[in-house]
């Protein structure tokens, strides 16, 4: 049997042809490792392999979240920018106090080691072991700082139990409350705040509280709340006071000495 045309046997030119392309796909292969162009089943650049979804850069500022009972509104706060004290317990490494705005002044209660802001002429109508209670000259307003152990050590277990108690209207004489609680920051960490809807027993008039629960050292949990009449121009300095005391607030704290 005669060859091909050019003398060269089939069987040969076939092993040259599969050579050749051999050859070209190492040749490929090496120009895809050098540029670094993914095979398939592997992981290209901001991709994971397990979930295959692109990864976002970290963002520095934690977004504002929610949650509410229904029939409540919804509301959100951003995270609070208040110094941590509870993280630095020694007295000369915690932050020096920020100057407070004109018309307030800086309260500090040792037995409670706390330290916080209230506007000028506020008068105290209460303080025992665990609380110290204040009110505005007209009446209007009341705030309270306290730090308790009662219903746990995080500002969940803390704002659940004391919920319970506002709900047991035979003690509180709270009434038809409705809550809407917020995940914030305060002082370096996870904390809650909550906003409560109500009247009192045997008055119709509404009224709003506003009231801050954030974990200290050795099982305490710091509340921080402002009580209003729910009118317009109430609640709009409920809102400023609520703000500016939270600003200010620093837990675990004692006195420089």
């Amino acid at each position: 049997m005669s060859s091909s045309g050019d003398g060269t046997p089939p069987n040969r030119r076939i092993g040259e042809i599969a050579a050749m392309v051999s050859a070209v796909t190492a040749v490929i292969g090496l120009l895809l490792a050098v540029f670094g162009v993914p095979f398939v089943g592997g992981s290209s650049a901001h991709r994971t392999i397990a979930g295959g979804a692109e990864t976002a850069p970290a963002s520095s500022t934690p977004a504002p979240t929610e949650t509410h009972t229904p029939g409540s509104p919804a509301a959100t706060i951003e995270p609070s920018t208040a110094p941590s004290a509870s993280s630095q317990p020694s007295a000369s490494s915690q932050p020096s106090p920020s100057a407070v705005p004109k018309g307030w002044h800086r309260v500090s209660e040792p037995d409670l080691t706390v330290a916080f802001a209230l506007p000028d002429g506020w008068i105290q109508r209460m303080k025992n072991d665990i609380q110290s209670n204040w009110k505005s000259p007209d009446d209007a307003h009341d705030m309270s700082v306290k730090r308790d152990t009662s219903y746990g050590s995080t500002a969940v277990e803390a704002s659940a139990g004391q919920l319970a108690w506002y709900r047991d209207t035979s003690k509180s004489s709270m009434a038809d409350l409705e809550v809407v609680t917020h995940p914030t920051q305060q002082n370096g960490q996870s904390a809650l705040w909550l906003e409560i809807d109500y009247h009192w027993v045997r008055q119709r008039e509404p009224r709003k509280r506003v009231e801050l629960f954030v974990a200290g050292q050795a099982g305490h949990v710091y509340q921080l709340l402002f009580d209003t009449a729910a009118s317009s121009e109430k609640l709009a300095r409920q809102r400023q006071m609520f703000a500016t005391a939270r600003a200010h607030l620093l837990i675990d704290w004692s006195a420089p000495s």
